[in-house]
């Protein structure tokens, strides 16, 4: 196995992202690894009724999810150096080409952990990246209730 020296973590501003980035920084640190947090404003599907432009509405989540990346990196990774990716678009996509683009060695991001034979599937999110990475993988289950 290569060695992992990037590591790419993928969150998504809910409730379970400070659990993603805090268990991926622990790993990031074992491994003496570079780290990077990306976060994705999904902009596939804006509808904007508050009367902004879709260009507009689009800043305005972008700006909102950099604010809460912000507050996620400082919270968990403290004074410890970590870049910070906000993209737009299909957050799938999204995630694949920075992993590419910043040469990730490990992607990590979240799963919802779903219980029976029926219930298998990983999120679309993470589903996609699974399928379509060329990047080892690091998929943290995410338990509700």
């Amino acid at each position: 196995m290569n060695e992992l020296k990037k590591l790419l973590i993928a969150v998504d501003g809910g409730p379970a992202s400070e659990r993603i980035a805090a268990e991926a920084f622990q790993l990031g640190k074992k491994l003496n690894a570079e780290m990077a947090v990306i976060s994705v404003a999904d902009t596939t599907l804006l509808v904007s009724e508050s009367g902004m432009t879709t260009a507009e509405f689009a800043d305005s989540i972008k700006s909102s999810h950099k604010d809460n990346l912000q507050i996620l990196a400082d919270k968990i990774f403290g004074g410890f150096k970590v870049w910070l990716f906000i993209e737009e678009g299909s957050p799938a996509d999204a995630i694949l080409r920075v992993a590419g683009e910043w040469d990730a060695d490990l992607v990590v991001l979240g799963t919802h952990a779903r219980k029976g034979l029926s219930h298998l599937l990983l999120g679309s999110v993470a589903e996609k990246v699974v399928r379509h990475s060329s990047k080892s993988l690091y998929i943290i289950p995410i338990n509700h209730g």
